[in-house]
């Protein structure tokens, strides 16, 4: 535990292009996963099943919801969504509060 923490204290942590802490993260999940008992192992598994159907459902709702603002966009400008985006960006650099999206 020292040596990870010297480690991320000094930013030694890529040596010779090898990401040394992420190794060290690897062997203590092995070593935590090698104690687990089999119902355990079983049932972190069925967690990281749901885990992981939760983030694709995520990320489908999240471009279900970009592909709904895009056709709201396109409504709401017919068609013309370019102009409107490159009047946003030349009043975005005449603006005193910038921002940084555009």
């Amino acid at each position: 535990m020292t040596w990870y923490a010297e480690l991320k204290r000094r930013k030694w942590y890529c040596i010779n292009g090898v990401n040394m802490i992420q190794i060290y993260r690897k062997k203590l999940y092995d070593d935590w996963y090698n104690s687990l008992t089999e119902k355990q192992k079983q049932r972190l598994e069925e967690y990281e099943k749901k885990e992981a159907e939760k983030r694709k459902r995520n990320a489908e709702m999240a471009l279900e919801r970009l592909r709904w603002l895009y056709s709201f966009m396109n409504r709401v400008t017919h068609g013309r969504t370019n102009e409107y985006m490159e009047s946003a960006r030349l009043m975005n650099k005449i603006s005193t509060h910038p921002s940084k999206y555009w």
